[in-house]
């Protein structure tokens, strides 16, 4: 059986609905009919919830992948050490 749900889209700037099976559970990608923005929504016994799962589409989602390090040199100065550990949010116990 298959139920008529409906969420709105901040992509468009519209609401969309969707037929969705009741029996579907777990993370599953909603894409808006109107404007194709991918909406990652938590499916409880058919019913979409607000939680999501994860972001897409989004031109200001960043991914980084971050390995911090310090490296201390006798030719550094104190005020350039303590601005990189400033800017990198580390402690350098040079």
């Amino acid at each position: 059986m298959e139920e008529r749900q409906e969420l709105y889209c901040h992509n468009c700037g519209k609401y969309v609905q969707f037929n969705v099976d009741m029996s579907l559970n777990g993370n599953h990608v909603l894409e808006c009919p109107n404007c194709g923005h991918e909406h990652c929504r938590v499916v409880k016994d058919g019913i979409i919830t607000g939680d999501r799962w994860d972001s897409r589409n989004q031109t200001f989602a960043i991914s980084i992948n971050q390995t911090a390090f310090t490296t201390c040199s006798t030719y550094a100065t104190t005020t350039s050490v303590t601005m990189y550990a400033s800017w990198m949010n580390i402690t350098c116990a040079c």
